[in-house]
């Protein structure tokens, strides 16, 4: 019992041994994910909570602040037009003159008309009046004589008889001065009075009354109690209720604890009846009176609770979305370790062609792409070497083959020189001297021998003049040397003569019209440039593969012992990759077949 006790760690040791590394990887993604993620959703859970709680509060307090100040502007808009209506000139002379209406019918109704103009002319362009702040205006002289202004009243009986009762209401009181009047639930409307007395005469009173809808005042907090269960007051000092969002509390005194609010500038909770409220209460500046709202703090807290249910549900998407992320890009990395292995045991088996994909990640990438560089110049060095063994046995079959009695053949060439000499044919004389060194050439050229270019050239002249004398007028040529110290330098012999042999041969012999061949030699900072130009035939040379032996061999068999491969191969054996041949072809415009070498005075050896 006690070694089982003992085995059953390194069993489980051993079980985690033996989980393939790309699952490890995986699991430890999914913690590294999943644990951070979870500290992270309960902390901001925290943290947003609070912050939500706050913001609200915040909120609250400055949305009751904003509308306290819509209130009390349109309080002091009322005020400013009391105020701008008693200065008009029939009310100055009023409060300076005996104008007492007394009997006199006449002076009662020119002092009558007079003010109404006033009133009129006041309303006219004033912003209350315009945008229905104020409904109702009244001048009283006394009892029996007024003047007023109504805004389409449906009851003007009524409104008349409120209007009095306020009068009445004014002047039994002793203040003098600006007033404001609460609303009842059978008369909702809030006045504003201004009681203004002759200087000589005390007695002799105006009362200016302005009314104003208590309906317009409650719309002006209407998003306040939105909430279900919310209310707002706009009470004086003794509690009496001017605005309110019960309209049956109109006119009387709210409750001794809402009172005592009146001294809480600040959101506060608040317990009533058995409820908790958020409460604000501000003074409206200049009239007595208090602005006062409260908000079932359950019902503010009912959009912050579905702000941190939409948080937690993010949060949950946040981490499926990147545990699912962090696991598939994990199968992503871990997928090139698989692919890795894989390689190298192809490459173990010999397959050299093996090449990594390509990454969309740098690092991983640079790994893929020095494993395909590294088979790619291993398999470059097997195939470059294998191909150098090729050259070289192609070149001494052909050697080999070329060696069946060339004595004979020469002699036979001399002979019939000398027999044409004999007969004074110069032509054929020079034709077969020609022949005989190209052949001389040909034959004996073995793979690497290096000659002067003026030697090359000499090959290319015969070649020229054999097919000059071919052709007759049909062919052009010309050799142009930048510099005659050119033709000095080394080059691998017969390099060029099969590329004029080639656009003889595939260029010009069966062009209609007359044909037209340059060879032009250069020197270019450190290399040697030869131009072989013509306005043969031509070729797409877009569709020419210097890897593809068939493709590459341009040439006719049978007119050269070496292809234009070999050629182009046997350069860049020599002097490497970056020279060789190139060629710029287009059908019916002729071909342009360029070679750049090294400058070769022999003094360096090249591989």
């Amino acid at each position: 019992m006690p070694n089982a006790r003992i085995c059953k760690p390194f069993q489980r040791l051993n079980f985690w041994m033996k989980i393939p590394i790309r699952h490890k990887i995986i699991l430890a993604v999914f913690l590294l994910i999943l644990l951070p993620m979870t500290l992270a959703g309960i902390y901001f859970h925290w943290s947003i909570s609070y912050m939500l709680t706050r913001n609200a509060n915040e909120n609250l307090s400055q949305l009751i602040h904003q509308t306290n100040d819509n209130i009390e502007n349109s309080f002091q808009i009322i005020d400013n037009t009391s105020l701008h209506f008693l200065s008009n000139k029939a009310v100055r002379t009023w409060s300076i003159e005996d104008v007492s209406l007394g009997d006199d019918f006449y002076k009662k109704f020119l002092n009558k008309s007079e003010i109404e103009e006033d009133l009129k002319y006041s309303l006219m362009f004033n912003n209350a009046w315009n945008i229905s702040l104020l409904s109702t205006a009244y001048v009283f002289f006394d009892a029996d004589n007024f003047i007023s202004v109504l805004k389409s009243q449906p009851n003007i009986e009524r409104t008349n008889h409120h209007n009095l009762n306020v009068y009445q209401t004014v002047s039994d009181s002793k203040v003098r001065g600006k007033e404001i009047l609460p609303p009842t639930a059978s008369d909702p409307t809030v006045y504003f009075t201004r009681n203004v007395s002759n200087i000589d005469i005390p007695k002799q009173r105006l009362v200016l009354i302005f009314g104003t809808s208590e309906a317009d005042l409650s719309a002006k907090y209407a998003e306040l109690v939105s909430f279900p269960g919310s209310m707002a007051y706009i009470i004086d000092n003794q509690g009496i209720v001017y605005s309110s969002s019960d309209k049956q509390l109109l006119g009387r005194q709210v409750q001794p604890s809402i009172l005592k609010l009146q001294d809480s500038p600040s959101a506060s909770e608040v317990n009533l009846e058995g409820r908790k409220y958020l409460f604000a209460s501000q003074s409206i500046g200049g009239t007595g009176l208090t602005f006062i709202v409260g908000i079932p703090r359950k019902q503010i807290l009912s959009k912050l609770s579905d702000s941190i249910r939409n948080y937690i549900w993010m949060i949950v998407l946040i981490t499926s979305v990147s545990t699912a992320a962090g696991i598939l890009i994990s199968l992503r990395f871990t997928r090139f370790i698989r692919d890795l292995f894989h390689s190298f045991n192809k490459v173990k088996m010999g397959d050299y062609n093996t090449a990594m994909p390509t990454y969309k990640d740098v690092e991983l990438n640079l790994l893929s792409g020095t494993f395909n560089k590294m088979t790619s110049e291993i398999k470059h060095l097997i195939g470059q070497v294998y191909e150098k063994q090729l050259l070289v046995k192609e070149s001494e079959i052909k050697f080999l083959q070329s060696q069946m009695n060339p004595h004979f053949l020469f002699n036979t060439l001399i002979t019939i020189g000398y027999k044409a000499r004999l007969s004074k044919d110069e032509t054929v004389y020079k034709m077969v001297t020609a022949m005989t060194e190209l052949l001389q050439a040909g034959i004996y050229a073995s793979g690497s021998d290096m000659i002067t270019i003026r030697q090359e050239l000499e090959f290319i002249q015969f070649y020229l003049y054999l097919q000059k004398e071919r052709f007759d007028d049909k062919i052009e040529y010309s050799i142009l040397v930048e510099d005659e110290s050119i033709l000095d330098l080394l080059l691998p012999k017969l390099s060029i003569e099969p590329l004029v042999e080639n656009a003889i041969v595939h260029g010009l012999e069966k062009k209609v019209g007359k044909g037209a061949l340059t060879v032009c030699i250069r020197k270019e900072d450190d290399s040697i440039c030869f131009e072989i130009t013509d306005n043969g035939l031509g070729f797409e040379s877009e569709d020419m593969e210097w890897n593809n032996r068939e493709s590459a061999v341009l040439r006719k068999p049978g007119h050269n012992n070496i292809g234009l491969i070999n050629t182009h191969k046997r350069i860049q054996m020599i002097y490497g990759d970056a020279y060789g041949i190139h060629i710029e072809s287009r059908i019916d415009q002729g071909s342009k077949v360029t070679v750049r070498i090294p400058v070769d005075r022999g003094e360096s050896s090249y591989v």
